[in-house]
């Protein structure tokens, strides 16, 4: 975001590659499980961690999936996975008959900020105007159930894997980072056997649901990005629509599309069947060719302290 570099790579395994991205006013794709080896990195969860890209354009992180995308005898969730073709990245976008699925207002998981609101309903018309059919449905998921569940899962996994060291009080680990993987203290065997049966049972009926649509579309984060010290993931939790792509299996692209009225970056959200990113990316490119928000930056000015 700052042009530092003109790509990075993140860990998403509940938002943590989109969630920054939409921040930051960057496109960040969330991989599907499976499609890029998880080989060498800190697990979090071992059914929910993806690696993603994250660009300043949709074409770049079709690049850098492919470059980092295959089989890898040391991740065995690689070795089924599809091959993917992005196609030539270099052509127009042309979206004209894809299918996109927006949720109806009593689905989203918390009230949107007004921002947020306007800037989702604008990149409703932007497809529709790129010739995308796109129809609001009500979809078979709850979004806050999903978000739950997704930390639940969390949480368990986490504390398995990291139980040896957790509650050493000594070592440089963040309290809140500490107290969520603690949670997975209490979950018992039967109650992660429960959750792990839900999980497969919902991934799957999504992806039948799917069939019908190319994409969902949602905003990335109900709000617009807050100051530090006004974060309340009690309240507001920034991961409200992000959580339910891990928990069901999905790819999910994180587009730069608007700005607040404090100026600060919005990002949309386009959630796909498992192995859909060329779809996604062939949308984010279509969007990128009609829109200019993922070339402007915020001003900042306003936020620096004398």
């Amino acid at each position: 975001a700052a042009g530092l570099v003109p790509a990075a790579i993140g860990s998403d395994t509940g938002g943590s590659v989109r969630i920054p991205a939409a921040l930051n006013g960057i496109t960040g794709l969330k991989t599907t499980f499976g499609l890029i080896s998880l080989y060498g990195t800190v697990p979090l969860s071992t059914t929910l961690d993806t690696i993603g890209p994250m660009t300043r354009t949709a074409a770049d992180a079709a690049l850098l999936t492919a470059a980092m995308a295959g089989p890898d005898r040391n991740d065995p969730n690689t070795l089924t996975a599809p091959s993917l073709d992005f196609g030539d990245l270099s052509a127009p976008a042309d979206i004209r008959g894809l299918r996109v699925a927006v949720l109806t207002a009593t689905q989203f998981p918390l009230t949107l900020h007004a921002d947020v609101a306007k800037v989702w309903t604008n990149t409703v018309d932007t497809l529709r105007g790129l010739g995308a059919i796109v129809e609001e449905v009500k979809a078979p998921i709850d979004f806050n159930e999903l978000m739950l569940r997704n930390g639940r899962l969390i949480a368990a996994e986490a504390y398995a894997l990291h139980r040896a060291y957790i509650e050493d009080q000594s070592l440089p680990i963040g309290p809140h980072v500490r107290a969520r993987v603690l949670n997975g203290k209490a979950i018992t065997a039967a109650d992660y056997i429960a959750a792990r049966t839900d999980q497969r049972h919902s991934a799957g009926a999504f992806a039948a649901w799917m069939r019908d649509w190319d994409a969902l579309l949602t905003p990335v984060n109900p709000v617009p990005p807050p100051r530090l010290e006004e974060v309340d993931e009690s309240a507001t939790p920034l991961a409200a629509f992000t959580r339910a792509g891990n928990y069901l299996g999905a790819c999910g692209l994180s587009l730069p599309a608007g700005f607040s009225t404090d100026g600060l970056p919005i990002g949309v959200q386009l959630l796909g069947a498992p192995f859909t990113e060329p779809t996604l990316i062939r949308i984010g490119r279509a969007f990128q060719a009609a829109t200019d928000w993922h070339k402007r930056e915020p001003d900042l000015s306003r936020f620096e302290e004398s």
